[in-house]
């Protein structure tokens, strides 16, 4: 299973205007419109985004917002035909307000995660197998987990210094 989520920066007009079904186009994967990624619009985490929010959680207890980074916002939902006929409704992506965004940056400016994730190996190995993903937690694994979330820091200071865009 691949597991990837993909932020965009984007005005709330353009995010509004937009069915459902045309949100997926905001959020590029890497080798999609790489004038938005040079332009530091799209940041994005493959394999481990699970720990990323998982982290947050562990090494800010009582902090909700941490939450935001991957799995909260408002969810946009379309409906989909399976090749059976069956529809399904499915998210299609998630949306934050530029005050979502805001608490998003607060909480992860504040976070002590290179720390956590330092000082607490066995519980990084224990969370990794609860997920149950085939590579086991190692050091090099660590440094990824911090450069993504250095990575989403930024974006999302970035976008609420702009105003939530």
């Amino acid at each position: 299973m691949s597991v990837s989520f993909f932020w965009q920066r984007a005005s709330v007009e353009a995010v509004s205007s937009l069915a459902p079904g045309e949100l997926p186009a905001l959020v590029p994967y890497w080798d999609q419109q790489p004038e938005v990624w040079r332009a530091g619009l799209v940041t994005g985490v493959e394999f481990h985004c699970s720990v990323l929010d998982r982290v947050l959680v562990e090494c800010c207890p009582g902090q909700v917002s941490a939450e935001l980074v991957v799995y909260g916002g408002e969810s946009r939902t379309d409906l989909w035909t399976s090749p059976e006929g069956e529809v399904q409704e499915c998210t299609v992506v998630t949306t934050l307000t530029p005050e979502e965004v805001t608490a998003v940056a607060e909480t992860l400016g504040g976070a002590p995660y290179e720390a956590w994730l330092s000082a607490n190996p066995g519980r990084m190995t224990a969370l990794v197998e609860e997920l149950e993903f085939s590579t086991p937690w190692h050091d090099d694994w660590r440094r990824k987990v911090i450069h993504d979330l250095v990575n989403l820091t930024a974006f999302h200071r970035a976008a609420a210094d702009a105003g939530g865009r």
